[in-house]
């Protein structure tokens, strides 16, 4: 059952990457509403007054890209040394 829910939550957060919204402007269906509000409350959404429209916060692009994988995979983390697409960190004073 939890998973089902993740699954539509990640269903409408796609939407809203994609749209703007979890729904059509117009839906009146409560489980729109209960969706809208779930990823507002957890941070994943937001709405952009600039743009008129919700947005994804990083947060809620994790949570895409964190689904998209398949499970058990090995995420490697790079050390600051490991890094080669900068300068070498300095140490503080």
């Amino acid at each position: 059952m939890i998973d089902a829910q993740e699954d539509r939550l990640i269903e409408a957060l796609t939407k809203v990457d994609a749209h703007g919204d979890v729904a059509r402007a117009h839906a009146q269906d409560p489980m729109t509403a209960v969706l809208r509000q779930k990823a507002i409350q957890a941070d994943l959404m937001r709405w952009d007054d600039s743009r008129g429209h919700y947005v994804l916060t990083g947060t809620g692009r994790n949570r895409i890209s964190a689904r998209r994988r398949a499970p058990g995979v090995v995420v490697r983390f790079k050390k600051r040394d490991d890094r080669l697409d900068g300068p070498p960190h300095r140490a503080a004073d």
